[in-house]
């Protein structure tokens, strides 16, 4: 019982980690650039970007995010959200431009 309890835990807690908040490795490096980051993401089909200036995405299905990063040269927090299976490839050809 212990056992499966422990393995739940492992679950959950990967969930929220990795799942829920995305690659964070990728934002913690997208925190130190982000008007170089909004600017590759907003050029790539496999990101949607919620910047407040259009109605708001309401079919979130088939979609990770959102994903909250401050861009100094719009002066807000922009909304982002990955499209499954197409945005993981983006993060880490942009996280090796970064490094």
């Amino acid at each position: 019982m212990d056992i499966i309890i422990f393995v739940v835990v492992l679950v959950v807690i990967f969930y929220f980690v990795y799942i829920k908040y995305g690659n964070l490795s990728f934002w913690r490096k997208a925190s130190k650039n982000p008007d170089y980051v909004h600017q590759c993401l907003s050029n790539d089909d496999a990101w949607l970007i919620d910047d407040g200036t259009l109605p708001s995405i309401q079919d979130k299905s088939g979609l990770d995010g959102p994903f909250l990063l401050y861009v100094p040269s719009l002066g807000k927090t922009i909304k982002f959200y990955g499209k499954v299976g197409k945005y993981e490839d983006s993060q880490k050809m942009i996280e090796k431009e970064l490094e």
